[in-house]
């Protein structure tokens, strides 16, 4: 199939996305319009046109670079950046901002994460953050027909207390949050620590997910914990999970997560992979950011293994503010660098609408319909 075909092919596809974080899509010229909305100014900055050209970078592998260093470097700047929300505007603006941009790409489902403690630690009250996010997702379901449901992150680098304070302050909004994640600095922050607040987000109802990041310390057995132990006792299935088995992607195990963010070590030897296609989870993996600090000759080796082991796996963006890759990129660049068919980008899409937490039966199954429209207009 010619280049021209296959860009229209992605183009049409509905997607989802589902590793997406909400201060990640945070793009300067919102973060330039907080600063004259709130009367703040940035260091070394101003104007514009140069906080834009603080984004501009080639996003492109560097030999030699330190995977745990990377993530710190990366986690430094873009908390630093998000400093500028502060009002329930701000995050709803943020929010509408990657709505219109999945528009524009036929992205209709989307998980997307957000992290209370990064503005709840600096003042900001928990109640302006949730206003804001759930306007926008309201907006986005009337103006946009895109489904969107917001995913709780912990900050793995504060407190087990703080984390469970956090979830606590989510209760009188937990009909409008679908899960508890985990993300922030990996090192010496194992999923363990959380165990406690992830218990508590059972409960509540969440489903549960957490980053494995990529080439971190201990990170098999970080996998390997999320899978066999976050959180706990699995609750029994949902009615409509029962109803449509075809529609939902289920867990095998009695306890932990119900799938794994990022998660691509798990390729790094064969027990693991068994171990993870016997869970039933799926992975949520962002191959083009990895490709920053591994180089794609190690990033995609990685994934088709994951692929060609029956593993369900997700693209996304990740932070595509920071990385420059929004997810038609996304699908564009791995299927190129993965050697991939159509069919296979097809296949990512409909993981991810099986693995989607929604209780919409009629929406997942509207998509598939869709999905399988769009790939038979293409593979004839």
């Amino acid at each position: 199939m010619s280049d021209e075909k296959v860009s229209q092919f992605i183009e049409e596809l509905p997607k989802c996305e589902q590793h997406l974080h909400i201060e990640g899509t945070l793009s300067p010229e919102r973060r330039w319009s907080c600063v004259i909305a709130n009367g703040l100014q940035i260091e070394n900055c101003s104007s514009l046109e140069e906080l834009s050209q603080q984004y501009e970078t080639e996003y492109v592998y560097q030999k030699g670079q330190d995977p745990a260093k990377y993530l710190q470097e990366f986690l430094a700047i873009y908390y630093a950046s998000m400093n500028v929300l502060r009002t329930v505007d701000d995050f709803y603006n943020l929010a509408l901002d990657y709505i219109k941009k999945a528009n524009s790409m036929n992205v209709r489902y989307v998980e997307a994460f957000f992290d209370p403690q990064a503005h709840t630690s600096r003042g900001i009250e928990f109640d302006v953050v949730m206003e804001g996010l759930l306007k926008a997702k309201e907006e986005a379901w009337s103006h946009y027909g895109i489904q969107l449901h917001w995913i709780m992150c912990i900050l793995r680098d504060m407190s087990a207390e703080s984390a469970i304070e956090t979830v606590k302050q989510s209760f009188p909004y937990k009909e409008n949050i679908i899960g508890l994640g985990l993300d922030s600095d990996e090192h010496e922050n194992p999923p363990s620590k959380f165990q406690e607040a992830f218990k508590l987000a059972r409960q509540y109802g969440y489903k549960i997910t957490s980053h494995c990041d990529v080439d971190q310390k201990n990170t098999h057995q970080h996998i390997k914990y999320v899978i066999t132990e976050l959180g706990g006792a699995r609750p029994p299935a949902k009615k409509y999970e029962l109803e449509n088995p075809d529609l939902y992607l289920t867990p095998k195990f009695p306890t932990g997560a119900d799938r794994i963010d990022h998660g691509l070590n798990v390729a790094d030897n064969e027990d693991l992979l068994e171990f993870t296609r016997k869970s039933g989870l799926g992975l949520t993996l962002c191959p083009i950011g990895y490709q920053k600090h591994m180089g794609p000759h190690v990033v995609f080796p990685k994934v088709v293994r994951i692929i060609e082991y029956g593993i369900p796996i997700t693209l996304n963006s990740d932070d595509p503010a920071y990385m420059a890759n929004y997810k038609s990129e996304i699908l564009a660049g791995t299927l190129k660098g993965c050697n991939l068919s159509i069919r296979d980008l097809y296949e990512f899409e409909k993981n991810a609408i099986l693995m989607g937490w929604t209780s919409d039966v009629e929406f997942k199954r509207s998509f598939l319909k869709d999905l399988e429209q769009v790939y038979l207009k293409f593979s004839i």
